[in-house]
């Protein structure tokens, strides 16, 4: 399922306004307009929980992690508010 969704994300990486597709570096594409490396972090670790959300069965939380990799690129903040409102519904979850 992993190996899918990161097959996914370099396929569609070169969809990215900010991407240049590349085939021997597919994350050479997050470079682009000065991404630090822990953007590129933050990208990676969104598809990876998007992967185990997956695996796990959870197919809507997985869905919205990996509609906040997409627009990680484009839109930081979003895809932070994403992430933590996320984080927040499994801490209650886990509180209740």
């Amino acid at each position: 399922m992993i190996r899918t969704l990161l097959r996914f994300a370099r396929a569609n990486l070169g969809l990215l306004p900010s991407a240049a597709p590349s085939d021997e570096r597919p994350l050479k594409a997050l470079q682009g307009n000065g991404s630090s490396s822990f953007d590129k972090l933050n990208i990676l670790s969104l598809l990876a929980q998007a992967g185990y959300a997956f695996q796990k069965g959870n197919a809507k939380r997985g869905a919205l992690l990996l509609g906040a990799a997409t627009i990680a690129p484009k839109n930081k903040e979003a895809s932070y508010l994403i992430q933590g409102v996320l984080t927040l519904d499994s801490v209650r979850k886990r509180l209740s």
